[in-house]
């Protein structure tokens, strides 16, 4: 089974997905404050590693969100799903930050990169702000134009075979290798707003279709490759104390260089380079990287440690799983601060299900008759979903009889995603429904009506957007 981020294919069985793939549930809604509908309603419906968010969130500690746009046509309601969850985010504390993907249009899409500039400032960023998403804390950029994200796209790529993007990704020889590079640099996106520059080693949120999972499983994956440390709960044992253990996970035939690099600064690692002994010098310069691990793991508060330097181990004994975000966030601050390396904290992920187009099938940019653009006229819309598809039953005797299917109609999914905010309206539609007691035309009626409602006040934020909002919200560099 295999995902293809750039295909227009739909998916129905999110449970499979979530299986196959290791995508954990969502059920994290609950212990978040004032939790939007998207949230509740099984939309986002799978996580990686969202206990660091949460954890974020109700400590009021620092933390990121990184999403991207395929400037690729108009937005239409499917996008704004997106939107939505980002500006919930952005209230509860996370500092955004919107990748306008315009390498990956031009290696994929054919785009020039002129062209999804101007894709991306017409058809997304001002919706993005009329929209509701604050400027203060959300900065938008183009891929071509920060070099961080292309920097940390070819120093990752050092640890990617050809392999693992055939077995990812599914490329063959016939791919280019422009495409090929298109994932690397989504991986230097999402860990880019790590660097010390944006903001250091913090837990990092990255909300997307399921579609995008390939690209945060590379991300994750690369993220660990370059880590120095590992952390692991360890059992009580002949050779361990139990609790947390501090492991160099830097492969041997590494630490040489590593230590090469330090030892102007630190005399430790220069005195183990001296060592004439290989296996007495490379014990010589993990000792030295564990008791650098040692001090900053003092600064953050932990006090007892148990050392077994000859197996590359650090313990800490009395620690236990809830002091793993610690105890990562401060050796990853070590590896960028004092060892110059990557440093970065595992991101964590939520995904969400896909709108249906109008006709049943995927919502797309390019087919206008299967979406609602953010920028359509009114009464375009209105025909638009009174033409949509229905659970409805053949005939109205059977439909008050039998009851519509809710869970096949796309007016339906209107309204659990935009058009019925409120719990107890969306029971009421569900109800009216399923029973009988209304037919999918005045069903119809009232979601055309709401779709129009929300088309006129959104027009009227768009205009309240001029070019001098858009310079303060995209960033050049």
């Amino acid at each position: 089974m295999r995902i293809d981020p750039w295909s227009s294919q739909q998916y129905a069985d999110y449970a499979r997905l979530r299986e196959h793939f290791g995508i954990a549930p969502f059920t994290q809604a609950s212990e978040l404050p004032d939790p939007i509908p998207l949230l509740e309603r099984g939309v986002v419906f799978g996580q990686r590693g969202f206990d660091r968010i949460t954890r974020a969130v109700q400590r009021h500690e620092p933390w990121a969100l990184l999403t991207g746009l395929m400037p690729s046509g108009p937005m239409h309601v499917g996008h704004k799903m997106l939107i939505d969850q980002i500006t919930y985010w952005q209230k509860l504390g996370a500092e955004v930050f919107i990748a306008i993907a315009d390498i990956e249009a031009y290696a994929t899409r054919g785009f020039s990169l002129a062209k999804a500039r101007q894709v991306a400032l017409d058809h997304y960023v001002t919706n993005y702000l009329a929209l509701g998403l604050d400027p203060q804390r959300c900065q938008i950029y183009f891929q071509s134009q920060r070099q961080p994200v292309k920097d940390l796209a070819w120093q990752l790529g050092k640890k990617v075979t050809w392999s693992t993007m055939e077995g990812i990704y599914g490329f063959t020889g016939a791919t280019n290798l422009g495409h090929v590079q298109a994932p690397l640099v989504q991986v230097g996106d999402i860990l880019h707003v790590q660097q010390p520059k944006y903001g250091g080693p913090r837990p990092t949120l990255v909300p997307v279709g399921v579609d995008q999972d390939p690209h945060l499983r590379l991300t994750r994956d690369l993220a660990e490759a370059f880590r120095v440390f590992s952390i692991q709960p360890v059992e009580k044992g002949k050779d361990s104390p139990g609790g947390l253990g501090i492991f160099l996970k830097t492969e041997a035939k590494a630490l040489p260089q590593l230590a090469e690099r330090l030892a102007p600064e630190r005399p430790e690692f220069a005195k183990a380079l001296a060592k004439h002994d290989e296996g007495e010098r490379d014990v010589a310069i993990g000792t030295a990287l564990l008791k650098l691990a040692k001090h900053q793991l003092k600064v953050v508060g932990f006090g007892e440690f148990h050392e077994n330097f000859a197996y590359r181990a650090l313990y800490l004994p009395a620690a236990g799983g809830d002091d793993v975000p610690v105890v990562d966030a401060a050796l990853a601050a070590l590896e960028q601060q004092a060892l110059g390396e990557p440093g970065f904290l595992l991101p964590s992920s939520t995904y969400h299900r896909f709108m249906s187009g109008l006709t049943g099938d995927k919502m797309s940019s390019s087919r206008p008759e299967t979406s609602i653009y953010l920028t359509e006229e009114p009464e375009a819309a209105r025909k638009k979903v009174m033409a949509a598809k229905t659970g409805g039953r053949p005939t109205a005797e059977e439909q008050r009889r039998l009851g519509g299917e809710w869970d096949k109609c796309v007016v339906a999914e209107l309204y659990l995603y935009h058009l019925a905010p409120d719990a107890s309206d969306l029971k009421e539609k569900y109800d009216a429904c399923v029973t009988g007691a209304r037919l999918c035309g005045p069903c119809k009626g009232i979601a055309a009506d709401r779709t129009v409602a929300f088309l006129q006040e959104h027009a009227e934020r768009r205009k309240q957007v001029g070019p001098a909002e858009l310079r303060a919200f995209v960033r050049e560099d």
